[in-house]
């Protein structure tokens, strides 16, 4: 019986140690507005790369 309570306990503190580790992440992505940064600095340039190389084949 102590075995699986002390398994149990550990695992419960392990997950919230995990969870705790994930809220300070996503809180100092939120905080820095890092999210859009990422998108205006990486993944827009690399769309618009795409894009730009892609035969057109109508004018508009």
């Amino acid at each position: 019986m102590k075995k699986a309570l002390k398994f149990v306990l550990k695992l419960l503190g392990k997950l919230s140690l995990a969870g705790l580790i994930a809220f300070v992440v996503t809180f100092a992505i939120y905080m820095t507005n890092a999210e859009n940064k990422i998108i205006y600095y990486v993944v827009r340039p690399l769309l618009n790369k795409h894009y730009d190389s892609q035969v057109r084949d109508r004018r508009i």
